[in-house]
């Protein structure tokens, strides 16, 4: 009874440990990242006159690394800007402040290259507008879901640089001033968003 239980107990630590050894180990990254993107703000409404500012973010990111994939959620701050002349009025310059939180699958199959995709949620986002020496609040001009894909590469073991294309889903169906008019339809924006970072 006793060399049956000692040899199913030593059957089942082999299989364990030959399981344990099997599965990838996952490692879990850290680090910082900050650089500029490129915004491209569209609207169908065609008197209207755009011009995109260059913008800037910052954040973290964690990833937990298990080999080929990497699970990678992120948070930004994001500054972007842009300057419209809707028709009949002056010209509105506008700051946007927002929080993305990037989800990414990060894949990792040619090291030190990684490819990203994933959703990104934007969890707070307000603009303001400057007139004179006031900021007034704008209004939001981004969407609360869009979505990301890029590539980056590790390099010296610590520094990451990389590369994304952020676009939206669909359309924001407009932008209204307090007064209740309409200033912007069917805005649409995109960026190219390059950053370096430190990772830990």
């Amino acid at each position: 009874m006793f060399r049956k239980l000692l040899l199913t107990l030593l059957l089942a630590g082999t299989v364990a440990a030959t399981a344990s050894a099997r599965a990838p180990r996952v490692k879990v990254e850290w680090g910082v990242l900050g650089g500029i993107n490129i915004p491209d703000y569209t609207t169908d409404m065609s008197r209207t006159d755009i011009r995109n500012k260059l913008g800037w973010q910052a954040g973290m990111t964690v990833a937990l690394d298990m080999g080929a994939l990497a699970v990678e959620p992120q948070i930004f701050y994001v500054r972007q800007g842009l300057r419209i002349r809707p028709e009949g009025m002056g010209e509105l310059n506008l700051r946007s402040n927002s929080i993305d939180v990037p989800i990414l699958a990060s894949f990792r199959l040619l090291r030190p290259v990684r490819i990203y995709a994933g959703p990104v949620f934007t969890v707070m986002n307000d603009a303001r507008q400057k007139t004179g020496g006031d900021l007034l609040d704008f209004g939001r001009i981004r969407p609360t879901v869009s979505f990301t894909a890029g590539v980056g590469v590790k390099l010296l073991s610590h520094l990451l640089i990389d590369l994304r294309y952020n676009g939206q889903f669909r359309a924001k169906r407009d932008v209204i001033l307090p007064d209740g008019s309409t200033v912007l339809n069917k805005l649409r924006t995109y960026n190219f968003a390059l950053s370096a970072g430190y990772l830990f």
